[in-house]
Parts: structure tokens; sequence; C-alpha cells
């Protein structure tokens, strides 16, 4: 496929007049009685292989972004160029690939926002017609350069460190992740109730979206409470401690999943969560934002249990614990047996 290339479009490009064949002939004239009739050509633009793109790259692996795949279906050479909100930061190479004009640093984000997703749209045109798509890139963390170190809770891997961030920006909870008309809340509430050998049945809005009443224990206090409107969802790794612990670096539509299913990965359920428990307004106020070393629960025979689903919700997302939270934890490891987690099963 041939590919011309030219390093940026004008922010404010100048119009373009282009006239096509049958009208340049109709303006030099041309008179004459006969004339035969010229074929029709009809111009396609050119296509890219996705309507967007998300795209990722870590620090310290270059500058070449690959993922993006374009043609023009009449074969015609194609010109690509850069424009939005992040374009400065970007140029296109002689063999059509989008690369960074400096090599991204995580801990030093370029992008507008500072959080280092970078937007821009990417146009291709075949000198008649053109197509944008926008691409956001988000720039990941290499621990390597940070003063990451690698060890272990309970089994699983963790890292321990510290990471700068952006100022908190809360993400949006309670989506409905499967579709269903019930929200990740109310996924969370069904999953965790307690019937009493039906003394208790979980009762649903007439619509069926909704959970009004049941049981609920919450475990910090070890106390029951029956209507859905008194029971809080806590996020056992706050959300402001998994901002800073590393989650405030990823691109927006990434906390938001985390926000709501308590995980990175594309497809987890909430109820399926170890980050997730239904609680009282007192323990979760109580709570707040703190980690192990400031706060635990009410409740003793709960510890271990909380401690390893602090480890494994960490774990599984990557997020790093400082040194003295690493410390309190791995101090009372020897209090706790083996046991693993359960596997949390997704509702019915």
């Amino acid at each position: 496929m041939p590919i011309m290339f030219f390093q940026r479009q004008l922010k404010q490009p100048r119009a373009v007049i282009t006239m096509g064949m049958a009208g340049f002939l109709g303006a030099c004239g041309g008179g004459g009685g006969g004339s035969s009739a010229v074929p029709e050509v009809t111009n396609r633009a050119p296509d890219f292989d996705q309507a967007s793109y998300e795209l990722t790259i870590q620090e310290n692996t270059g500058t070449i972004v690959s993922g993006i795949s374009f043609s023009d279906p009449d074969g015609d050479p194609i010109t690509l160029s850069i424009s939005g909100t992040d374009s400065e930061a970007f140029s296109v190479t002689s063999v059509g690939s989008l690369a960074f004009m400096a090599p991204p640093d995580f801990e030093a984000p370029a992008d507008s926002d500072e959080n280092n997703q970078y937007d821009i749209d990417l146009i291709a045109s075949d000198g008649q017609l053109t197509t944008s798509v926008p691409v956001a890139i988000t720039v990941t963390n290499d621990p390597s350069d940070d003063g990451v170190s690698e060890s272990s809770l309970f089994g699983w891997s963790v890292q321990v460190g510290q990471v700068s961030t952006p100022d908190y920006d809360r993400p949006s909870t309670w989506d409905d992740e499967d579709g269903d008309c019930i929200s990740d809340r109310h996924e969370v509430l069904m999953a965790q109730h307690l019937d009493g050998d039906g003394a208790y049945p979980l009762v649903m809005s007439a619509n069926g979206c909704f959970v009004e009443t049941g049981r609920w224990l919450d475990p910090y206090d070890d106390i029951f409470y029956f209507s859905a409107s008194n029971v809080q969802i806590d996020h056992v790794v706050a959300l402001y401690e998994s901002w800073v612990s590393g989650l405030g670096n990823l691109s927006a539509s990434l906390q938001r999943r985390y926000a709501n299913t308590g995980s990175l990965t594309e497809g987890v359920l909430p109820e399926t969560s170890h980050n997730f428990l239904a609680v009282g307004a007192s323990s979760n106020g109580e709570k707040g934002s703190s980690d192990p070393t400031e706060w635990m629960p009410r409740n003793e025979t709960y510890h271990c249990t909380y401690l390893k689903k602090w480890v494994l919700t960490k774990s599984k997302n990557e997020l790093l614990f400082d040194q003295a939270e690493f410390d309190f934890i791995q101090a009372r490891e020897s209090e706790c047996d083996d046991e693993p987690l359960p596997d949390l099963p997704a509702n019915p």
C-alpha cells in the first residue's frame, strides 16, 4: 500500500477546493457539437479496521504505538495526519506507525489531563476524502524504575513501593455490568443476602430491578440489617486508597470498571469480587478510606478474612502496598490460617 506522510495537520487547516474532471473541462470551455459520455468514477474514503482505538504502551518500551490498521479500498496513496487534544505529543513515522515525539514517562505524564491517557484523532486522506478515528493511548507503569519491590502476603504476589498519582477524582459507581437492569450495588446485595433457611426471603421491587428487604450481616460489627436502604456496599480497599496505590494513573474507563466490579479485568461481575461487602453505615463511615494500619473491624474474629480480602484485591489489580501497610499485614499473617478465600459465584 503506497503511503505518503507529513508531520502534522494544522489545527486550523486551510480550505482546499478540489475540482472534478468534468468541472475542469467545463471551466476550460470546449465547444463543439458532439461529445462522448465520461464514465463516472466513484472514489471511496480510506478505512480503519476499527471505529475507535484504546491502546496501551508501557513506559521504557520505546515510542511506537502499535495496533492501528488502515487501507484505501481503491488502492490510492494515503496521507496520515494527527489532530486532537494531545496531538502535539505524537508524530507519524515513515512506515505509517503512530509514535510519541519523546519517550512517555509514567511518573511525569505529558497529556493534557496529566493522567497518562492521551487522546488524539488520527486522520487518513487519499487526497480527496478523509476518514478520522479517535485514539486513546494509555501509558502504563514500569515498576522497575520506581523503586517497587516484589514480595508476597498470604501466598499472593504483591508490590511494595510508592507511586505519584493525580489529585483524587472518584470514579462513578454502581453501573449495570451485565445489563439486566440490576445495578452492581444490588447484585452484591443479592449475592450477600442471608435468608436464614427461608425466614428472611429476598424481596425485590415490582420490576425486579431493585432489592428492597432481606437480611445482611455486617461482618465488621457483627450486626444484622433487614432493609436494603440501611445497607451500604463497602469497597474493602477503599477507592481513595486504590487511587493513591496506582489506580489514579490508569485510564478513566479502567478506574470506573474497578470501582464497579472490583477488578481491572474486563468481564468480571461485581458479586464475584472480594472487594465488596454489604455493611452498615456506622462501620463504613468509621472506616472511610483507611488502610489496615489505621482501621480494623471491631469484630476481631473477622480480622484475618478482612486482611486476606485486602491483599487479594491489591494483588489481582497490581495496586501498591506502602511499607507500613505491608509490614502491618505481614506481622499479622502468622495469626491467620492458610485457608484460601473461596471463589464467589455469579448470581443466577
